[in-house]
């Protein structure tokens, strides 16, 4: 019984304009050389590859979670044949995770199977990288929510006029408060159990935030806590008005990217208690930094690097057009010169992938992942792409 019970992504170069997001290493060489890498496949060898430590750019892709656990190993096969060596899959997204957990409710068709577990033994057998992900605090994203969602109303998020709101404008969703002290360990245990169960060689926090389209913040423990903290409640706070004096609005922008940044903090370490070799990764909204008061995803993330939460960042607002103006991007972005990155990459029929790639290798980027994880023909489109069919 989990412990909510019941309620609870061949070179060939192209030039083309392309759009992407990127992944900001915000480590050294070295420190980027203790996370699990390739090593040319034997012949014929059963037993699981031991990674050793990168000597050639990353080359990886993100996945969408299997239909079963019998399609893995030929979904690793081909992903290998393809030239890749990084795989990142998604574990817990919807409020439930793939694996029996202890923690979470299971997704129904996973049941009585642990595809996390064959996973990891495929891509390591391969050689390759095994990445875990995770919806941090969008905990619902589609009609079929979890216990966690439908039987702790209390833990969801809500706009200042009451509202239960998802990240796409018209379609169901929730996320949750960091507020709430039960989420708060429950994503930690989560960390914990992936960590000490499994043998990943890092773990992706995707929605470190909350939703893009409406200010969220004003759930019961948001304004509880807020309260007696700063004596004032989150609702008579005007973000955008001109009734609130700048420093009310600033301490209460302040005070939400704080408590977001604990869940962070904390899922971040008790995963590296457990896989301290491991690199742990946040996808960000790269220009949260031009209006953090406009912007309502509360996401400092430039803060969680700072204080070596995260080994990289991934900021989501990067075009791929000009390998200078890319740069330039990158280096305001970090705030440093010259940026390690690693890209994140899209494609459409528009935008290919091997254009996107010769990009990256232009700026001369530690490499890219492909994002392949929206649907079972997307993640095809690619691999046939880059000619695993």
């Amino acid at each position: 019984m989990n412990r909510i019970g019941a309620h609870g992504l061949a070179a060939r170069i192209a030039n083309a304009v392309v759009v992407a997001l990127a992944i900001a290493w915000w480590v050294t060489p070295a420190a980027f050389a203790q996370v699990a890498a390739p090593a040319t496949p034997a012949a014929a060898a059963p037993a699981a590859a031991q990674p050793t430590a990168p000597s050639t750019p990353l080359r990886g892709i993100w996945i969408s979670p299997p239909s079963s656990t019998d399609v893995i190993p030929g979904v690793m096969r081909t992903i290998r044949g393809a030239g890749l060596d990084t795989v990142v899959l998604p574990v817990f997204y919807d409020g439930r995770v793939i694996y029996p957990s202890r923690v979470f409710p299971q997704h129904d068709a996973y049941s009585g199977s642990d595809p996390a577990a064959l996973f990891i033994q495929e891509t390591h057998r391969r050689a390759m990288r095994a990445f875990a992900a995770v919806d941090l605090l969008y905990w619902q994203s589609s009609d079929d929510p979890s216990p966690a969602v439908t039987g702790h109303p209390q833990w969801l998020e809500r706009t200042p006029e009451g509202k239960i709101i998802g990240d796409v404008a018209g379609r169901r969703g929730a996320f949750v408060s960091p507020c709430e002290a039960r989420v708060k360990s429950l994503l930690t245990e989560l960390a914990s159990e992936l960590a000490s169960r499994y043998d990943f060689d890092g773990l992706v926090l995707d929605y470190a935030r909350w939703s893009r389209i409406d200010f969220l913040g004003y759930a019961d423990a948001d304004r509880k806590l807020y309260l007696s903290e700063q004596q004032t409640d989150p609702l008579d706070v005007d973000l955008l008005g001109y009734a609130t004096p700048d420093n009310m609005i600033s301490s209460l922008v302040s005070w939400q990217e704080k408590q977001i940044a604990a869940v962070v903090e904390a899922t971040a370490q008790a995963f590296k208690r457990g896989e301290p070799r491991a690199v742990v990764i946040a996808v960000v909204e790269g220009n949260y930094y031009a209006d953090r008061v406009a912007s309502p995803v509360r996401q400092d993330w430039r803060s969680w690097l700072s204080r070596d939460w995260l080994q990289a960042a991934a900021p989501r607002q990067l075009a791929y057009a000009d390998p200078a103006v890319v740069r330039s991007q990158l280096q305001a972005m970090a705030g440093i010169s010259a940026p390690p990155v690693v890209a994140l990459i899209r494609r459409s029929n528009a935008l290919p992938v091997l254009p996107q790639m010769a990009v990256a290798t232009q700026l001369g980027l530690r490499g890219f992942i492909l994002w392949g994880r929206d649907s079972l023909e997307q993640r095809r489109a690619i691999l046939r792409e880059l000619g695993a069919y």
